[in-house]
């Protein structure tokens, strides 16, 4: 069958499996609404800033490319989450269409078809199709790139310049391969229109991963260092200049943030959502890629297939998976250092190394994602060179069995979102896509929508989650201050003028951290209204700041009054809370 027609199957079979995982349900995580945010903001001409933050600075977390995608829906009059989820479906599918193109290109279709059905079935890159975050652009960029550079002609000089060991050839066969050296031509001899077009796609992927994710770095790096030791000067130059205008006026942007979460002020925390564990020092380092290289060998790879319902998916058994692969895996990265390097093999240590580098908070199959094929890749190589003695059947034996090892455990896991996401689409039949959450999300949705209504409009509302509440009412908040003291609660407050503060239960954070607080200083607050709750069972309430002349130190929660009159836009109303748009994008001109 023709590679084309080869792709064309693979990309439909991803619709296929990601079509039912579909569910139209909004994440409650904030990055997805802060993504969604920064792309409203971009097609309404509001520039690339965080109009959910009261003072509106410009965001420096995120790179621009995914909310840019996003803001091109926004002007086309995309309103709701199901279709905003429809795209990223699409990315993914591609994404792994191109998993399939570069892994046949390395090792033929059927390795390629191999390889990009155990990256379907993987949690992560099924959860990646499911949210609207920026992964699904992040790696259709990266393998775009890998895939056109190793289209580009010349070979990366090899580790040993004699290799006399024997190792599978794409027919099956065993081959010795004699020396292997770098053109003594230079960059002459792979002059040309297919070298350059080649290198330029490979450069627009990389650098187009980097402003998607600050995580693309290493693949610039990778590219870089590629067509050095190619000798490809120019090339390396260009792709060079091409990447230090922007990449500079980024990196100058990203320091000067103050605003939510910048990532140069997160990487030193012990823990960036427990700001008072303190930072963490150049000695404690060392500590720490080792305690995140356990959890991502150990727990995060094998759950790819080995999850929760799986055949043999023990902790013990998915460890032991973890390691096996692990090791096949470097083994098999060993053996293409041999043959000479590519891009995807000087990709995987810098991108590993600086995954775990990150705070051990963060550690996540989110991060994981990009390596997942090529570890495949290279776990695979290493079986077949492993088996060669077996001959040609004995080592496709070997191959199909890693394989079934892999994928039948992992579907378990797949019927299950799919049978989760039937379940959500049911509720969401309604009209109300939120039904498929708890009634703590629930009220968090009606409790913005009414603020959106009944507060005055340069309201600024501490709360939980601030980009999901603008999205929802278009009130502007930022997070509280996780601290359990008064003092320093009140005094952020008063500095950003906030005048209204949200208690939600969708985790323990505000019972923990507001808790304390209100509970210490109750007289410092008053009281607006609720939403759920009863015997029992606690529900959303939106509480007032008083002025500091008006507050009185002490009291009981007991003695929490109602809010003066001006806290309130009269006479109230009780808004009809959207079920399936996107409130805020609803009036995109």
């Amino acid at each position: 069958m023709p590679r084309v027609a080869w792709s064309a199957v693979i990309a439909l079979a991803a619709v296929v499996v990601l079509g039912g995982t579909l569910t139209p349900a909004p994440h409650s995580g904030g990055d997805n609404a802060s993504y969604l945010g920064l792309g409203h903001s971009l097609a309404t001409g509001g520039g690339y800033v965080e109009h959910w933050d009261p003072e509106g600075g410009p965001h420096t977390k995120y790179p621009p490319a995914f909310p840019a995608l996003l803001a091109l829906l926004v002007l086309a009059g995309v309103s709701t989450w199901t279709a905003y989820k429809l795209l990223m479906i699409g990315l993914v599918s591609l994404a792994v269409t191109l998993v399939f193109t570069w892994v046949a290109g390395r090792r033929g279709p059927i390795a390629g078809a191999a390889v990009a059905g155990l990256t379907l079935l993987s949690a992560g890159w099924l959860d990646a199709a499911r949210w609207i975050l920026s992964e699904p652009l992040f790696l259709v960029c990266t393998f775009l790139a890998l895939w056109a550079a190793d289209r580009a002609p010349g070979r990366l000089p090899a580790l040993r310049r004699k290799v006399r060991r024997a190792i599978g050839s794409d027919d099956g066969h065993a081959r010795t391969l004699g020396e292997v050296e770098p053109s003594a031509g230079g960059e002459s001899e792979r002059d040309g229109l297919g070298t350059g077009l080649w290198v330029v796609v490979a450069g627009a992927g990389a650098l187009l991963a980097f402003f998607t994710r600050s995580a693309g770095l290493p693949l610039i790096l990778a590219l870089l260092l590629a067509l050095l030791l190619m000798r490809s000067r120019r090339y390396a130059g260009g792709l060079a200049a091409a990447v230090a205008i922007p990449g500079a006026g980024w990196y100058l942007r990203a320091r000067r943030g103050t605003g939510e979460g910048a990532y140069q002020s997160e990487f030193w925390l012990v823990n960036p959502y427990e700001p008072e564990l303190g930072t963490l020092g150049w000695l404690g380092l060392p500590g720490r890629i080792w305690a995140n290289l356990g959890t991502y060998g150990l727990e995060v790879l094998p759950a790819q297939w080995w999850g929760a319902g799986a055949v043999g998916g023990g902790a013990a058994g998915g460890a032991l998976l973890g390691f096996v692969i692990g090791v096949l895996a470097f083994w098999g990265w060993t053996l293409r250092l041999r043959l000479g390097a590519g891009v995807a093999d000087l990709f995987v240590p810098a991108y590993l190394g600086l995954i775990l580098l990150w705070p051990e908070v963060w550690t996540g199959e989110r991060f994981l994602l990009p390596l997942i094929p090529v570890i495949l890749l290279y776990a695979g190589e290493a079986v077949r060179f492993a088996s060669l003695p077996l001959g040609r059947l004995g080592t496709q034996a070997a191959v199909a069995l890693t394989v079934l090892i892999l994928a039948v455990p992992a579907l378990p896991g797949w019927m299950a979102v799919l049978d989760e996401a039937a379940q959500c689409r049911s509720l969401a039949r309604s009209g109300d896509v939120f039904r498929c959450h708890g009634p703590a999300f629930q009220e968090f949705r009606d409790a913005s929508a009414w603020m959106g209504e009944n507060l005055p409009a340069e309201a600024v509302v501490l709360n939980r989650k601030p980009s999901i509440h603008y999205l929802l009412g278009g009130r502007p908040g930022r997070i509280y201050l996780f601290t359990l003291d008064p003092s320093r609660f009140l005094a952020e407050a008063d500095r950003i003028g906030a005048r209204y503060v949200l208690f939600d239960h969708i985790d323990g954070i505000s019972p923990y951290y507001l808790g304390g607080v209100v509970h210490a200083e109750p007289l410092a607050f008053c009281y607006i209204a609720g939403w759920g709750g009863g015997t029992g069972v606690p529900g959303t309430d939106l509480l007032g700041i008083l002025p500091a002349s008006r507050r009185v130190p002490g009291g009981d929660p007991a003695q929490i009054a109602m809010c003066p009159r001006e806290y309130l836009e009269l006479p109230l109303s009780d808004p009809l809370a959207e079920g399936r748009r996107i409130p805020r994008f609803a009036a995109v001109p």
